[in-house]
């Protein structure tokens, strides 16, 4: 019945914030006493997740969202939240319906790498544009995430190991089968892209 298929998503999305309570707690322990920017990072994950949780709204009652409409919500929130004078988005999603336990952790990777995007990307710089795309593919689907700004710091690598982003990556590598690929030029942005096999 439509009743214990709710309870089942309520009981999915309420394991879903425990492990998300949990991963943020295991940072927490990480980090350096005084670094504020960790709640403004959590706020974004409490953020991307409450957007899933509207979307699933109680007349659809699947076990799948939109991964096309999720992360263009996603973006929106956070270039509303981090709003850049200079900085457009170049939005292109097709609609790609993946179950919740996808959903999650693929809307927190990507509002992770916007986020980051659009604080360190474009320092010193008019702005530029950051790309998500969301495409399917003849065999699955490919998740782009791009900036045209200066590329990582040399030495650097995304996800960081031991962060929470890399655990995240993890997760989507190992429960959806999941391929990342980084690259990034000194100078001319960082392109991240997830590729979702069917």
């Amino acid at each position: 019945s439509n009743v214990t298929l709710m309870r089942e998503i309520h009981h999915r999305v309420k394991n879903n914030l425990q492990m998300i309570t949990a991963l943020i707690r295991m940072e927490a322990r990480n980090a350096a006493a005084s670094d504020d920017k960790r709640f403004e990072r959590l706020a974004g994950r409490v953020d991307a997740l409450s957007i899933l949780y509207q979307t699933l709204s109680p007349d659809e009652l699947k076990d799948e969202v939109d991964l096309g409409v999720y992360l263009s919500q996603i973006a929106s929130a956070v270039m509303a939240s981090h709003a850049v004078e200079g900085i457009r988005l170049n939005l292109k999603v097709d609609t790609y319906p993946v179950s919740i336990n996808v959903a999650m952790p693929t809307g927190l990777v990507v509002n992770e790498l916007l986020t980051n995007a659009l604080k360190h990307a474009f320092l010193g710089r008019d702005g530029g544009t950051i790309t998500l795309h969301s495409i399917v593919t003849d065999d699955g689907c490919r998740v782009t995430i791009a900036d045209d700004g200066l590329g990582l710091p040399a030495g650097e690598t995304w996800p960081k190991p031991g962060k929470l982003g890399a655990l995240i990556a993890r997760s989507l590598t190992e429960n959806a089968k999941a391929q990342f690929e980084v690259r990034s030029n000194a100078g001319e942005g960082t392109t991240i892209t997830i590729a979702f096999k069917r």
